[in-house]
């Protein structure tokens, strides 16, 4: 009875082995089926997290080129119309500058002399100018001032003057911004040619 006793219990022990054994290969299997599972899973969420920051890294490169082009394109235009106003200021100054009393003198004696002697010449200037410019006139040519030339101020005129017949609201516009914006339309394609590095 010891024999069956024994046999019995190596045989359940035996059993017992095999199924614990059995029972830990299938939880061993188990365990690395799910963690090949979770490794899939975690490498798939990882690739698609990837791909989403490459993506957003792209767009974010091309924003920034695209903001950098623009804030380059920004500062050359920028910079070209400040360069242009500086232009602007400087030639109108110069032309100012050129507008002398005795060269309007000079200038409004050579556009009256072609007007017949019954007409009388108006001219508009500022009132700086026009109390420089009758010292000059009366200095020379006193009889002109009293015949056919009389002198009107306006605030609507910086520098130079405007001149016309008397009574016809017709002038010709010698002021200083005319003749800088008359000398300018033939200077500006060259200084935008040199803006623009051609």
């Amino acid at each position: 009875m010891d024999v069956k006793l024994n046999h019995l219990i190596e045989k359940i022990k035996k059993e017992g082995v095999e199924e614990g054994r059995q029972s830990a290969e299938q939880i061993v299997k188990d365990a690395q089926a799910e963690a090949k599972s979770t490794i899939e899973k975690v490498q798939k969420e990882a690739e698609h997290i990837l791909n989403i920051a490459k993506k957003e890294a792209d767009q974010f490169q091309r924003n920034s080129e695209l903001a950098v082009k623009q804030a380059a394109r920004d500062t050359e235009l920028q910079l070209k119309g400040q360069i242009t106003a500086l232009f602007d200021r400087v030639f109108k100054k110069s032309v100012a500058d050129t507008l002398m009393p005795e060269v309007m003198k000079d200038m409004i004696l050579k556009l009256t002399e072609q007007w017949s002697k019954d007409e009388s010449a108006e001219i508009i200037l500022n009132d700086t100018d026009q109390k420089k410019l009758e010292a000059v006139l009366s200095q020379g040519i006193q009889k002109e001032l009293e015949t056919g030339i009389s002198l009107k101020s306006s605030g609507d005129v910086s520098g130079g003057f405007q001149i016309g017949l008397k009574g016809t609201n017709v002038y010709y516009d010698f002021t200083d911004e005319s003749i800088a914006d008359a000398l300018k339309q033939f200077l500006k394609p060259q200084l935008k040619k040199i803006l623009d590095g051609e």
